[in-house]
């Protein structure tokens, strides 16, 4: 089988007029992604620049901007310094790059502190719960619902408004992934707290969507980014008001205010993630001002194990029946089987107290933890847990280092959708019993500070997160 030669810009350019039917980013991008995946438009055919395709189209420079933007996030095109701009080649299948990539760090790693888990923690007796599920009169039926009456009941004490809407999920990542395919298209504009949760991300650029990134700070993301963000003209957006992952920050009532009224007047999706919703017991969300437009998801799995991974989204009407069009178009609607066992767990005296008490030992992990840290020198804010976002003065220099000890912890670019000022790795704070002093010397040697034998640190070598008391 012959490969068909490259075309030089002036051939790309006819080729594109003659399939371009409206003169749109969206368009174009769409017209120029299905020319390469047809072999059209062969790898390492050289594009016309901007400038020309522009003139030759009748666009403006920005609107061929963005479909050049949205074609190399999908990697089909790439711009080289001075050298123009060239076809790689037809589409690869959506990887999920971030968490391939903290999959094949963590599995091979002796000490796991970049992902959240708790392995040495009990996990709850689950037989109680699943011989409530088997016990339903309506296991098997062969129609399901959104959710079951008795799940739907059960987390209704733990949600931050009044809804009827629900539905479950196999898990929050299905649940977000859901959300997003039913509202934003390829070249679609999302705004996205920084940082945020690495897999998200993933499903952004698996979608073909672009993130427009706006900075989470102690009180919530920065309301004056949202502003400037809303100007792109954006088709949904996605945070975490009650434990950001992984910062562990959480917007405040004031926030919620604010940034009501500066939605009030826009019509996209606001999606919210609560990652470990039972560890905080004061829930926030934007639905209690945009009941209409608000989209909030909680996960459990975290406290009930990772075989129990049922979420539960509730909100905004229009979109809980989009997204549950989607399951059932596919028939994969949670079996009610984990949903009366996550239901059970949620309001059987035992199971409660049995989660009461694995939250009250993370928080304490976390808390001896950070404090280990900060007599090394770290600069870190207080927050609830789990998760430890370390400011560091390289990234790449600590993980790596760490590896080295069989310690994994995760890179902050893995979180963020755009460059960082400031360099950070996750740790899960609840991730250790014992040696936690320890852990953090050896953290604070793999940042290059040295430390006195008996007492704080002396000057970092480095800047980057570590105080200089």
């Amino acid at each position: 089988m012959t490969t068909a030669a490259p075309l030089d810009g002036q051939e790309c350019l006819q080729l594109i007029q003659s399939r371009l039917t409206l003169r749109s980013a969206n368009a174009l991008a769409r017209a120029i992604l299905d020319l390469i995946a047809s072999g059209e438009l062969p790898a390492q055919s050289q594009l016309p620049t901007v400038r020309d395709l522009a003139a030759g189209l009748g666009m403006s420079r920005s609107a061929v901007a963005q479909a050049w933007k949205t074609l190399s996030s999908r990697h089909v095109i790439e711009t080289r310094r001075r050298g123009g701009t060239f076809v790689l080649g037809p589409p690869q299948p959506p990887r999920a790059r971030r968490y391939d990539s903290m999959v094949r760090t963590s599995s091979t790693m002796p000490i796991d502190l970049g992902n959240l888990r708790t392995d040495d923690l009990p996990p709850p007796d689950l037989a109680p719960a699943l011989d409530y599920a088997l016990s339903n009169r309506d296991l098997h039926n062969t129609f399901a619902d959104p959710i079951t009456p008795e799940l739907a009941a059960a987390v209704a004490p733990y949600w931050p408004f009044d809804t009827n809407h629900f539905l479950a999920t196999h898990g929050i990542i299905d649940a977000i992934e859901l959300a997003l395919a039913a509202a934003v298209r390829p070249g679609d504009r999302v705004i996205i707290e920084s940082p945020s949760q690495a897999r998200v991300l993933d499903i952004l650029e698996s979608i073909g969507a672009t993130a427009i990134p706006i900075e989470y700070r102690p009180d919530g993301p920065d309301l004056d980014q949202l502003r400037v963000a809303m100007i792109n003209k954006p088709t949904a957006m996605i945070y975490q008001p009650n434990g950001n992952v992984p910062s562990g920050r959480a917007v405040d009532d004031a926030w919620i205010e604010a940034a009501a009224a500066l939605l009030q007047d826009e019509t996209f999706p606001v999606f919210e993630l609560s990652q470990t919703a039972l560890m905080r017991p004061i829930q926030r969300s934007l639905a209690t001002r945009l009941p209409s437009r608000v989209v909030h998801m909680q996960a459990y799995n975290f406290f009930f194990g990772a075989d129990l991974r049922v979420a539960v989204v509730g909100g905004a009407s229009e979109y809980i029946d989009m997204m549950w069009s989607r399951l059932t178009y596919s028939s994969r609607w949670v079996s009610r089987l984990l949903q009366l066992a996550l239901a059970f767990q949620l309001t059987d005296a035992k199971a409660i107290r049995h989660t009461e008490d694995f939250v009250a030992e993370c928080k304490r992990r976390h808390s001896q933890f950070s404090q280990a840290l900060t007599r090394c020198g770290f600069d870190l804010e207080p927050t609830t847990g789990p998760h430890i976002w370390l400011p560091v003065p390289d990234e790449h220099s600590v993980c790596t280092r760490l590896s080295r000890d069989g310690i994994v912890v995760h890179p902050g670019s893995f979180f963020q959708a755009g460059a960082a000022v400031q360099h950070h790795v996750h740790i899960n704070g609840a991730a250790l019993i014992r040696g936690i002093d320890e852990m953090a010397q050896t953290i604070t040697e793999a940042c290059q500070m040295p430390v006195k034998a008996n007492d704080g640190p002396s000057l970092p070598a480095r800047s980057g997160g570590l105080s200089r008391d």
